[in-house]
């Protein structure tokens, strides 16, 4: 028999149904709070810090937790979900968690007790929408998108038009393929720098790394850099390297390359007084290139051999590094201002030139990586509050706008959903146009007008409109990634049976 705090207890039947329930409920209540750009804020205790005020989805649902072991479990799973979107699509987090409201109560109420399925075919059914209003999204969307575009999908975003005005002069800069830093500074003023740089779509291999868990980021100065061409998976295999990077007197160090199972493990629970480590994993359709953009960078080697045989003489360096959950940006690489970098980049230019055009895009995201401009902005405000908000709002700009340019728009404000709905029969996709009409505190005839399609309202000026021409759009990849996720978590949701929670709950 288990310890008495490892103990589980079964719950079933409608005390499990009635339970999910009230955790979706709870979910939506704090995502709608602060869904669209005329909703207020959700206040969140700290217990050692200020209270946070945040008109972020992912820092809204991430703090929401409650006593109930199986409200807290649903409302774990929508988080999972909601993180899948933000994961992929660097927003999203809100239209999950609203999309899988409005879908696990259409699933119960209609397709379950109005239509007599099963929950196994209920769970079939909803997978079975997923395709065809993929088809439709696509089928809507604005591949190619200009200046305009890319100013409204800012302003939306942030939810301000001055900050959204100040991403769109950065992403305008830095390209799709240019790095931002998003950093704090001790003034009131909020403001941007420009740097030459290299930035790598990549993140932490594991948060555990990071040396500002609050932030979660890591910010590493003078920095050797090791690159690891090989996968390195046992501790025995690490080992050799961490201690010659401990002799060198090295006191923080940027891994590149495939460290996993007990090699991470080890790295990961070093004490950051002896050795600050961060571990990039590169994109697997990239990783070869990225590596060797890496080498040419920081004039390091791209070590291939037995990790016995490494020295530290193979490291490059950079002068900093900001490592964040998604991307790295490095600046200041040994090997910045290199005759072999200028020689590279004039190579691989010559390579693209050779091959047909629709096989160039791996050239040239190499010239991007190792030609873009890195932006630091630097986040003011008059309390720690006012930056931390801040901060929020120009971060789920940035990841719009680079998920904009990467895949296109559709019409924002709810529109595209709500027409795909009227197209498909499905009407749990109109309902998040008309929580965003209630948040604008909308007069009570609006939710009954009609509309044509494409056709919706402008929260802040009170207008109808028809949202591409007003340039009131969202990232089309946002829209996808949250009817993916929704759908999924929803499917499982309605089919679960039995939940095992512990019974003593008082968390450390």
């Amino acid at each position: 028999m288990g310890h008495q705090l490892y103990t589980r207890e079964i719950v079933e039947g409608d005390k499990l149904r009635e339970g999910i329930t009230r955790g979706v409920v709870k979910v939506f209540n704090v995502a709608s709070a602060a869904y669209g750009a005329a909703s207020g804020n959700v206040i969140i205790e700290n217990r050692a810090d200020a209270p946070t005020i945040s008109h972020d989805g992912v820092t809204n649902i991430n703090t929401l937790e409650v006593d109930d072991a199986v409200e807290d479990i649903a409302i774990s799973v929508i988080k999972q979900a909601s993180k899948r979107t933000n994961d992929t699509a660097g927003d999203g987090t809100t239209l999950s968690a609203i999309l899988a409201y409005h879908l696990y109560q259409y699933a119960e109420k209609t397709l379950i007790s109005e239509r007599k399925m099963t929950r196994s075919e209920a769970a079939r059914e909803i997978r079975s929408y997923v395709p065809s209003i993929l088809s439709s999204i696509n089928a809507r969307t604005k591949s190619k998108i200009d200046d305009r575009n890319l100013r409204g999908v800012c302003e939306i975003s942030a939810g301000d038009e001055g900050l959204g005005a100040l991403v769109y002069d950065v992403i305008s800069h830095v390209g799709e393929f240019g790095g931002v830093n998003v950093i704090y500074t001790g003034t009131s003023e909020t403001s941007v720098e420009f740097v030459d740089g290299v930035y790598i779509e990549a993140g932490a291999a594991d948060e555990m790394f990071f040396n500002d868990q609050t932030s979660k980021e890591s910010v590493l100065r003078e920095v050797p850099v090791v690159i690891l061409g090989a996968t390195i998976s046992r501790q025995d295999e690490i080992v050799p390297i961490i201690e010659k990077l401990h002799a060198s007197r090295a006191k923080q160090v940027l891994i590149f390359g495939n460290v996993i199972n007990d090699a991470l493990k080890f790295l990961s629970t070093l004490p950051k007084p002896m050795l600050d480590i961060m571990v990039v994993t590169p994109p697997a359709n990239a990783f070869s290139n990225v590596l060797e953009d890496v080498a040419l960078y920081t004039q390091g080697q791209v070590f291939r051999g037995e990790p016995k045989d490494w020295e530290p003489t193979m490291c490059g360096s950079v002068d900093s590094a900001t490592i964040t959950r998604k991307q790295t940006t490095i600046i200041g690489g040994k090997g910045a201002d290199s005759k072999e970098l200028k020689e590279a980049i004039e190579k691989i230019k010559k390579q693209r030139d050779s091959v047909a055009p629709n096989h160039r895009l791996e050239y040239e995201n190499r010239i991007a990586r190792l030609t873009a401009s890195i932006a630091n902005i630097y986040v003011g405000g008059n309390s720690d509050t006012e930056r931390k908000e801040t901060r929020l709002r120009i971060d789920d700009a940035v990841c719009a706008a680079k998920t904009a340019l990467t895949g296109g728009v559709v019409a924002g404000g709810g529109v595209c959903l709500r027409d795909i709905g009227d197209e498909r029969k499905l009407p749990y996709l109109r309902l998040p146009y008309y929580d965003l009409l209630i948040n604008s505190d909308a007069k009570p005839e609006l939710l009954k007008a009609k509309y044509n399609p494409g056709e919706g309202y402008n929260l802040l000026t009170h207008e109808s409109k028809n949202m591409i021409r007003a340039n009131i759009i969202d990232p089309a990849i946002v829209i996808r990634e949250a009817v993916i996720n929704s759908h999924s978590v929803v499917a499982q949701l309605i089919t679960t049976t039995r939940a095992l929670v512990f019974k003593d709950r008082v968390w450390e």
